[in-house]
């Protein structure tokens, strides 16, 4: 069947390696995320033994398989690519366990549906031709591995579909959801101002642990400076952006998987050849927006990242096109004694100070409350009680896209749809201290809302239930006799869901 896949979708694959390919150049000495590379075991799935090098391959083939999928590489993230990778092993160890084997039609199928693949809307077997020779043969990936991912995502699909099958909304539930979304709420705030608050006095002990447990947070940071050169794509469109993209990964190409005894060129001199201009940027730290126009904090990240053994970064995405850093200079961040950041350690106690004040104040009165609107008294009894201010705020429906005026106006609208009427939130915190929110009166949603909305709602809450049923079914199988993931992976996993 893979024999089958690959003569009849030879003119195919480089329209995918055009996207991807960039990835897959920083292979060469890298191991896993989060797995030690002088163990013979990383882990096993369904009873196997999974070496270093199994663990490495299929990184490599998840990598491919989630570019597919998504359009977009992650070649920046190894954590996202580790936990992906446990998943998708796991998740074709059960397929493969079910007897699940899609038919080469399906296959086919997905292909041709599949965007990557797609120019103005159908399959363009042209785009294969244009990147045969810059993406093909310079990394080595054959029809079989493209074939391989193809018939994962196919079969992982079919998978996924069958656990989540049994998937139900309950009764009256959408209902819920609508009125709480479209109704228009009647909503007073209740707030605690941490200033207001006066902490005591820290012991030198006091200090000394708090500096200790938060070293990181009075650290001196990490400065970076770099030149820089930018590969602006000619227009807006998609074609002039994988233009430019290709243009930069054509500069980027010089500077990796030299041969041996080969020194790296100069950058200067290769932008220079390109008839590209430099820019300079910094001293900078992870926290500045050092490039104009450009806010992704993953630009800082990536420079951040360079060493001088490796001082040129990959193209990135920018705004404009894509963006290629060679390191300049690295000043490492360090640690601060006590004795030097004093000041900043007892200003940031004393902040931690008002901070547990406010939340020991707010807690006091909001239990008190809930207990006596159960008992039947008003909330401005209460309030005035308590010698605090409940302040009204203009009526609104959450799901209204209309901003809202009021301060913390997103927060509240938020937390209003979590409430019944006369009822109190929760304390949550805000810049300046915290505050709650009292519910007076939720109205119907209008009869119009409701009839276009439902059915939105519905399809939605069905797919959180399909989504909740994988879910449950990957963290168990995790966990089940034959599978040993890495600690970190475990964790990971149940933490992010």
């Amino acid at each position: 069947m893979i024999t089958y896949l690959h003569d009849k979708l030879k003119g195919l694959l480089l329209i995918l390696l055009a996207v991807i390919a960039i990835s897959f150049i920083f292979f060469g000495n890298w191991t896993p995320h989060g797995v030690d590379p002088a163990a013979d075991k990383m882990g096993r799935v369904g009873g196997r033994t999974l070496s270093l090098n199994d663990l490495v391959a299929a990184q490599r083939q998840t990598l491919l398989e989630v570019t597919l999928e998504t359009g977009r590489t992650h070649s920046d993230n190894d954590r996202f690519l580790a936990i992906q990778t446990w998943i998708r092993l796991l998740q074709n160890q059960a397929a493969q366990t079910a007897g699940i084997e899609p038919q080469p039609e399906q296959l086919l199928e997905s292909i041709r549906k599949n965007p990557l693949f797609l120019k103005e809307g159908s399959y363009d077997p042209e785009l294969f031709q244009r990147f045969s020779e810059n993406f093909l043969s310079p990394q080595g990936f054959t029809g079989d591995r493209f074939n391989e991912a193809i018939f994962d995502e196919v079969r992982i699909r079919q998978l996924l579909t069958a656990l989540s099958s049994t998937a139900v909304v309950f009764p009256g539930e959408a209902e819920i959801r609508l009125q709480r979304l479209f109704g228009t709420v009647e909503a007073q705030v209740v707030r605690w101002e941490a200033s207001s608050f006066t902490p005591p006095e820290p012991t030198a002990q006091d200090l000394e642990s708090f500096h200790k447990a938060n070293e990181q947070a009075f650290a001196v940071p990490a400065r970076c400076t770099v030149e820089y050169v930018e590969f602006s794509a000619a227009g807006t469109d998609d074609e002039s952006r994988k233009k430019a993209g290709e243009t930069a990964f054509a500069f980027t190409s010089q500077f990796f998987n030299l041969p041996e005894g080969q020194s790296r060129p100069n950058f200067a001199a290769k932008a220079a050849e390109a008839k590209v201009a430099i820019k300079n940027a910094g001293p900078f730290t992870a926290a500045d927006t050092p490039f104009p126009g450009e806010t992704d904090p993953r630009l800082v990240a990536a420079a951040l990242r360079l060493t001088p053994d490796e001082p040129v970064s990959d193209f990135l995405p920018s705004k404009n096109g894509f963006l290629v850093f060679h390191l300049k200079d690295l000043q490492p961040g360090r640690l601060r004694p006590l004795a030097e950041a004093m000041a900043d350690v007892k200003a940031r106690w004393q902040e931690q100070a008002r901070l547990q004040l406010t939340d020991q104040a707010s807690r006091n009165f909001l239990d008190r409350a809930r207990a006596e609107l159960a008992q039947g008294r008003k909330w401005e009894e209460i309030v005035k009680a308590a010698g605090l201010t409940s302040t009204k705020v203009p009526s609104f429906a959450p799901a209204d896209t209309k901003p809202l005026t009021f301060p913390d106006g997103d927060r509240i609208r938020q937390i209003v749809t979590q409430l019944e009427p006369n009822r109190v939130s929760p304390f949550f915190r805000t810049e300046t201290g915290g505050l709650a929110v009292y519910l007076a009166q939720r109205q119907p949603a209008p009869a119009d809302v409701s009839a276009a909305q439902l059915p939105k709602i519905q399809a939605q809450l069905l797919n959180q239930r399909r989504s909740e049923l994988v879910r449950d079914w990957l963290v168990g199988q995790a966990t089940q006799p034959g599978n040993e993931l890495p600690r970190e992976v475990i964790q990971l996993l149940r933490g992010q869901f």
